[in-house]
Order: structure tokens, then sequence, then C-alpha cells
């Protein structure tokens, strides 16, 4: 998951000035777009614990905010910053809300995987997971930033010059449809995410009564 979302999310980064500078036409418009993500991207942090309440389950939660992030990326495809501005700055906000939901729900899941390490294998490994977690963010963050690169090279980039159609595409493609179909890949994997609330506590019953009878 980390991976994927370091992949999804630096690769749309990296295309987002190539976007807005020749897709848009108007590098400016960024500043717009980056203004408008604020608010509901504190909305959706904080409404992570609501869906979470409601799911029982961190991975189904993350995934419904995976998915709302995905739809709404894809969405971007079909407009245009410049030529309707509402509508594109309305499905930014969107994006953000689900995407800061995601990242909220994310990080929690990591101390459930520290119970059942310890559960399991009877040690607890809780540097080791934070640490894989963030290697793999940044092996995403790589894989993205060179794809993006390589792509727009061969579809034949040539810096601040006129873009030919390819290239205009496969940005407009980097900025929507790829980062979005990888938000549902996501998702889906999420549906399998078994430690629901009643397992969790479990783990915790079981840690306890281990911890107890080494104790006694």
């Amino acid at each position: 998951g980390q991976c994927l979302m370091g992949f999804t999310f630096y690769a749309r980064n990296s295309d987002i000035l190539y976007y807005f500078t020749y897709v848009e036409g108007n590098v400016k418009l960024f500043s717009i777009y980056s203004a408008v993500l604020l608010i509901p991207g504190i909305f959706g942090a904080a409404s992570y614990p609501l869906v979470f309440k409601f799911t029982h389950n961190k991975g189904w939660a993350s995934a419904f905010f995976a998915i709302g992030t995905g739809v709404s990326i894809i969405a971007f495809y079909w407009f245009s910053m410049s030529d309707n501005p509402v509508a594109f700055c309305v499905i930014a906000g969107i994006s953000w809300f689900f995407l800061c939901g995601h990242n909220s729900g994310i990080y929690a899941m990591i101390p459930d995987c520290v119970e059942y390490g310890e559960l399991k294998t009877g040690v607890r490994n809780d540097g080791f997971l934070y640490s894989l977690s963030s290697l793999s963010n940044k092996i995403g963050m790589a894989l993205g930033s060179s794809l993006v690169a390589s792509v727009l090279g061969a579809a034949g980039y040539v810096a601040n010059q006129q873009q030919n159609e390819t290239v205009l595409t496969v940005m407009k493609l980097f900025f929507s449809v790829i980062p979005g179909a990888v938000w549902l890949l996501m998702a889906l994997a999420y549906l399998f995410y078994r430690l629901d609330k009643r397992k969790y506590a479990q783990i915790l019953i079981e840690l306890k009564n281990k911890k107890s009878g080494a104790d006694s």
C-alpha cells in the first residue's frame, strides 16, 4: 500500500507542473489548484474516524477513501481548469478530501500489524514496520518520478516548447487516469484486510494473557 501510494502521489506530483504548464497552458493555475485543496484536506483527515466507526475495519475504511480518491482523480480527464474552473476545483476538493482521509487511515493500520506480528511471532517489531513503511513509500516515489520522466521522454517531450499531442495526452493521463486506476487497485487490496475491530480486541486480550502467563 505504501509503495503504491508513493508511486501514485509522486508520479502525479512529478507530472503536475507539466500538466498546468503545457496542458492547461498556464502554470499560475497551479497556485489556485493548491489553495483549493487546503480545507477539504482538513475535513477529509478528520472524517476517517467516523468511517472507521461505521465499518469497524481500518482496511475497509481505507478502501472507501481510496475508491473516492481514484474515481475523483480519474474524473479530471474530462475537465479542464481553463475551460471549466468551477467543476475542476470541485473535483480537486473532493479528491483531496478522500486522499487525506486515506492517509489518516494507512498509518493507523501499522499498530494493528505490530500487535498481530507480536502475537504470531512473539517479537514486537514497531521500528521495523515503520521503517519498512517509509522505505516502501520512498521506493514508490522513485518509481513514479522516473516513470513519468521516461514516458514523457519517449513521447517526444522537449522542455520549454509547445508539446506534441502525444506528450500532452501522456501528461493528461499521468494527472488523471493512471494514478486514479492505481488508487482503485489499492482499494481492492484493502478489502482483504481482516483485522477488524473485534479481531484486534481479541489480539490484545491474547497478548495480555500471554504476558500475564509469562510473568506468573
